[in-house]
């Protein structure tokens, strides 16, 4: 009996040593235990250890997190060149994303092969179409822009957290471009809508991720448990999310002029009514789209609205630059009008702002993740299949190698000495690089130099009395003094 046991420990130990082998090639980092790997801490940022282990391990570090491998990494060369490879250019089956695609490869953002490039290529082309890049799109900008300019205008001299209507004022430019609609400040739908989104954003970046690093746990967790923890919630959310949209799509169906096709919507149903006569494999679907515009949404909305709050929160700070950007303002656009992207040339100051808040303030600082389709050779190393690849973003934006002053607030990094900007830099990413830099990049810049640019005209921003704010607590409510300019 004994000697069953020894040998039964023995087999044991030897599985566990070869489940625990780590595999060849792996670049430098923590390897950890059988099963759990090594456990980040929880008492830093993910990023914030990446970046200390970068001082042992160098630009390319391997980490096992549960049951995960992940590759960090952090150096701009070496993120370009990873980018640019169609083996790292995959998504990982991870439970925090593949929740809004009802766990498929749907849409854009999660897809892959030829479904991705299909859907890619797609969008751009309707993007461009619809409006991105032209006066019509900017239009449409500038009229949320006085909508936001009047809201704000309701808000002034009381200590309060930014009004509600800057994430609709986003939201509304979306849903011009994909279902032609727009909302009032002040909508209950679109406001639960939005707080959805934002829920959805916190429980990514707490409970989904557990799941994530250990994907066998949907497996064993009982449904009854899982309902009554963040995880139902985030299904839950996914959920709603989805009959949204759905419901928003059938709107569409019904009432599809052929002739005379509105939006985003309109298009897709029209292309994948014709693309299915000629072949009923084509991938184009419902299921798609669903997933396509929600993603247009979660990812267009809350990246561009909390750069706008990361924007006035850095103002605050630094009020000497914002009393500089105000100045710009008043000399170059007339008293009664808002700033549009024809006064960009006169505005240097303004747009070098923006592109400083955007380097300072990484509001992925890990970038969205890639995986590897095959065991790959690079720099030296292998990557194996399967392996979660992340972008250091924030390594690259306080690299000296780049930056003057890389831990300072400082626009002149996005002036040269004509005090012309200069926005296309080496170790500069915050839309991504390689084969899936953001979509929305074009519409993102026009949103933000065209609200930032409304608010800096008619409005200062102050703290309130004996109270400190911090871009770094962006996810936090802060109160703002607003008070209007004369």
């Amino acid at each position: 009996m004994l000697t069953e046991v020894l040998l039964a420990a023995l087999l044991l130990l030897l599985l566990l040593v070869f489940v625990n082998r780590k595999p060849q090639g792996l670049p430098p980092g923590p390897w950890g235990w059988p099963v759990l790997g090594k456990l980040p801490s929880r008492d830093l940022p993910l990023a914030e250890q990446v970046k200390a282990l970068r001082r042992t391990h160098g630009d390319i570090i391997s980490w096992r997190i549960g049951s995960r491998i992940y590759i960090f990494l952090c150096n701009y060369k070496v993120i370009r060149a990873a980018f640019t490879k169609p083996e790292f250019s995959s998504r990982p089956n991870l439970f925090s994303q593949k929740v809004f695609t009802d766990f498929t490869n749907a849409g854009i953002t999660f897809n892959e092969g030829l479904g991705w490039q299909t859907h890619r290529r797609f969008a751009l082309r309707q993007l461009k179409d619809l409006g991105m890049g032209k006066s019509s799109l900017e239009a449409a900008i500038l009229h949320e822009a006085q909508c936001l300019v009047e809201d704000f205008g309701e808000h002034l001299g009381r200590p309060e957290p930014l009004p509600w209507s800057i994430h609709v004022a986003v939201l509304n430019v979306i849903w011009k471009l994909t279902a032609d609609r727009r909302y009032d400040v002040g909508d209950q739908e679109i406001q639960n809508f939005n707080k959805l989104i934002s829920r959805s954003l916190e429980i990514f970046s707490g409970m989904a991720e557990v799941y994530d690093m250990f994907p066998w746990l949907r497996s064993v967790v009982p449904s009854w448990l899982e309902d009554r923890t963040e995880i139902g919630e985030y299904l839950r959310i996914a959920d709603n999310i989805a009959e949204f949209m759905a419901g928003v799509i059938k709107e569409h169906q019904e009432s599809l002029d052929p002739h005379n096709p509105r939006d985003y919507i309109d298009s897709y149903l029209l292309e994948m009514e014709a693309q299915q006569k000629e072949d009923p494999n084509c991938t184009l679907s419902l299921l798609d789209l669903r997933c396509g515009v929600a993603a247009f949404f979660i990812a267009g909305t809350l990246s561009v609205s909390f750069t706008l709050k990361a924007i006035l929160l850095h103002l605050v700070q630094h009020p000497e630059v914002q009393t500089k950007v105000q100045k710009e303002i008043d000399d170059a656009v007339g008293k009664d009008a808002l700033p549009t992207t024809q006064d960009k040339e006169s505005l240097p100051y303004l747009e070098a702002t923006i592109l400083e808040c955007l380097r300072v303030t990484s509001l992925t600082p890990l970038g969205l993740t890639h995986s590897a389709a095959r065991d790959t050779p690079f720099e030296g190393y292998v990557i194996p299949k399967d392996a979660l690849i992340m972008s250091h973003i924030d390594c690259c934006h306080t690299d000296p190698a780049y930056w003057d002053r890389p831990l300072e607030f400082c626009p002149e990094h996005f002036l040269d000495d004509e005090g012309k900007v200069v926005s296309k830099k080496d170790g500069f990413l915050p839309f991504s690089v390689g084969r899936r830099v953001c979509l929305g990049e074009q519409l993102a810049n026009v949103e933000l130099f065209i609200f930032t640019a409304a608010l800096l005209k008619n409005f200062s921003f102050s703290a309130p009395e004996g109270v400190e704010v911090s871009p770094r607590n962006l996810f936090l409510e802060q109160k703002f003094v607003i008070e209007r300019r004369t």
